[in-house]
């Protein structure tokens, strides 16, 4: 495993970087809001020794080693960074195949990226979704906020949101990992997800909203799944 920066505008962010097998075939891993790339590493290590692809994991602004603090950051400008990120990865790797896994908060990024950039495979796990107009606000008006959670619950209200609606357009195929005990996502987010993307789902049994406290065992089944799902659709 290899850190570097990778420069967005005016700044970089950190990153790690998984060689495997190939750099033929490239997974974009999205994190988590108030996570880091470091928790990532079982994870993106397990599907890299499985799949013999390579991986890219970075700290969005306001987390991990990269700048500035988390309350002063925007969904906006993490998204930003997710296209400097991509793009960066193009340009190393211009003829690789690109998959994103996006968790949590890095679903929603992942789903926006659908619109604006070509890539193969999205896996969604345990999937976030916010109000449209969340996008520009400050963190401390987006995450677990009452609108937020009441939001999650509002069928109407979900098959409005853009991000949804324009869904169909992704070409690529979609797997969205459930986690059945998870506190923050209900059940209709992940039936908005599955049913815009098309996608396979796999309900990942007992897990909580985080795996990070799972049985080894649990986690390594869980790893499996998804580098299995990979490898069958790269």
């Amino acid at each position: 495993m290899k850190t570097l920066e990778i420069p967005c505008v005016g700044y970089s962010v950190v990153a790690d970087w998984y060689e495997g097998k190939s750099t033929d075939k490239i997974l974009l891993s999205l994190i988590g809001w108030q996570s880091s790339r470091k928790k990532y590493d079982d994870i993106l290590s397990a599907i890299v020794g499985q799949t013999g692809m390579s991986a890219l994991v970075f700290d969005y602004s306001g987390h991990g080693d990269s700048p500035f603090k988390a309350e002063d950051t925007r969904p906006a400008q993490h998204f930003l960074e997710v296209i400097c990120v991509f793009d960066w990865l193009k340009a190393q790797y211009p003829d690789a195949e690109i998959s994103v896994m996006g968790s949590s908060f890095g679903s929603f990024l992942g789903v926006q990226l659908t619109k604006y950039r070509e890539f193969a495979n999205l896996i969604l796990r345990a999937p976030s979704i916010y109000r449209p107009q969340d996008f520009y606000n400050l963190a401390p008006y987006v995450h677990q906020t009452p609108a937020t959670i009441a939001f999650r619950t509002d069928k109407e209200a979900l098959a409005k949101h853009p991000l949804l609606a324009r869904a169909s357009e992704f070409k690529g195929k979609t797997l969205v990992a459930a986690h059945e005990n998870d506190e923050y996502i209900p059940q209709d987010v992940i039936d908005a997800y599955v049913g815009v993307f098309n996608a396979e789902l796999y309900v990942a049994k007992g897990f909580p909203h985080s795996i990070a406290d799972q049985p080894k065992e649990q986690k390594e089944a869980y790893q499996k799944v998804i580098a299995n799902w990979l490898k069958g659709n790269s």
